[in-house]
């Protein structure tokens, strides 16, 4: 009966359709059931589940190997920023422009980026494709300190979340949005610390090493705009209005459109929860979007090329066209990943999108399992709550600064080792090999 279910047309996009709604349901009762706190944790490991859904599409079915998805997401960011910053009305269409066309302007730049990428890369294998990818992770970011008066440079841009009504250019200057909105510096301290050069005025103390301070890692921004520990959190000021009851901040003191934000978004807004919802409906959006392309016959053909590009092409495959399909496919997800990521952080920086988050990316997957979607969220989840149990355990033991910043990419080695010698299909691999064993044992039970 399961499979003559699974042979009707249409049964496994029905399938895939109602287990997707379901997911997200379930995540959006949790978002609106948790603190803000764990919002913000939701919201990020629903981003990093997007851009590694990607990842699982072009190292685990295609066979290729990417270390620049992170520039591929401030790809995303950016347009996404300048797109929402800039445009009042959709090109050629003329409607009111607002967040959405934002995010498909976002995914149409990394379907561009991927198809350059692609090209380069199609002829090239192991370590010639990763030194490609490799060196646009290291170029992308430093492009952008080359144009800072389209970019921002090492200032970045800041962008007001959620989308004012009417956009930016007809509510509020980019000026004013660099002066009210304070760029959110969790992300930056937690996961991601870049080097500056020599001779920045910013560069980080000695007594530090080459690692940046929080205030550092968001590039120039004057400490007096930055949010304090605890607004880092929470994402508003501490003087707000709150619940007495829950002791949670209700309303986020961004104008919008010359208005208080309360009054146009509502008083029981909260910013964490509305981030997170976001991500979460992107992130199923694209899972529901990889786990039919794997499940189907573009994945078929990822796959035979990767096991065998010479026999792939007797049967009428173009493997150099099913590696550049897969690339697009990744640079789309990563671009919708960045485009999340600047609306979690209300600020798109070379800082935000740096080597280090490519190489996370990638640690993610093989800790999941490279072959699998499950395996990249659960990827996702690991790279959110590592960093925390790091910053837990640091705090009891009271490690300096300089061993907690660098704790978690230590840890990150560790386990990659462990898995690679035992378990090398990651997390969900080990799970799968482990009930291949069972089920013929159960069977030999129940006869």
């Amino acid at each position: 009966m399961r499979d003559l279910m699974l042979r009707a047309p249409g049964s496994r996009f029905a399938i895939h359709a109602a287990v997707t709604v379901a997911i997200w349901a379930v995540l959006t009762w949790l978002n609106g059931s948790i603190e803000p706190q764990l919002s913000y944790y939701l919201a990020l490991a629903a981003m990093y589940a997007t851009a590694m859904f990607g990842m699982t599409i072009l190292v685990g079915l295609s066979g290729q190997v990417s270390l620049g998805n992170g520039a591929l997401m401030a790809v995303g960011g950016y347009v996404f920023a300048l797109t929402s910053m800039k445009w009042s009305t959709v090109p050629i269409i003329g409607v009111p422009w607002n967040a959405v066309w934002s995010m498909v302007f976002a995914g149409l730049g990394g379907v561009i980026a991927g198809v350059l990428i692609g090209a380069l890369g199609a002829r090239l294998r192991g370590p010639y494709l990763a030194g490609l990818t490799l060196g646009i992770a290291v170029g992308i970011p430093t492009i952008v300190n080359r144009f800072p008066a389209l970019l921002g440079g090492d200032e970045g841009l800041k962008l007001i979340v959620p989308y004012p009504e009417g956009g930016y250019p007809e509510a509020i200057s980019q000026q004013e949005a660099a002066e009210q909105v304070p760029a959110d510096d969790a992300f930056l301290d937690e996961f991601l610390v870049e080097e500056l050069p020599a001779d920045s005025a910013t560069s980080a103390p000695a007594d530090s090493g080459d690692l940046l301070t929080p205030e550092e890692a968001v590039s120039g921004v004057e400490s007096g705009d930055l949010l304090t520990p605890e607004e880092a959190v929470s994402g508003v000021p501490t003087d707000a209005p709150t619940d007495a009851a829950t002791d949670t901040a209700l309303v986020v003191d961004v104008p919008a459109d010359g208005v208080d934000a309360a009054a146009a978004v509502g008083s029981d807004f909260v910013l964490q929860q509305w981030q997170a919802s976001v991500a979460i409906a992107v992130a199923c959006i694209v899972g529901f979007l990889a786990i039919n392309l794997v499940s189907g016959r573009q994945g078929r053909v990822w796959q035979a090329v990767r096991d065998d590009p010479v026999a792939a092409a007797v049967v009428g495959i173009a493997p150099a066209g099913a590696k550049v399909s897969a690339f697009v496919v990744s640079s789309l997800f990563a671009a919708l990943a960045g485009a999340v990521l600047a609306q979690i952080l209300t600020f798109v920086g070379a800082g935000a999108f740096g080597l280090g988050l490519s190489l996370s990316l990638l640690v993610g997957v093989v800790l999941g399992g490279r072959m699998s979607l499950a395996g990249a969220a659960i990827g996702a989840v690991l790279l959110v709550w590592l960093p925390e149990l790091v910053d837990t355990v640091s705090g009891d033991r009271g490690w300096p600064d300089q061993i907690t910043n660098n704790a978690p990419n230590l840890l990150y080695g560790l386990l990659v080792v462990v898995v690679v010698l035992l378990a090398p299909g990651g997390i969900m691999g080990a799970v799968s090999g482990g009930w291949a064993r069972v089920r013929p044992q159960r069977a030999r039970e129940t006869r």
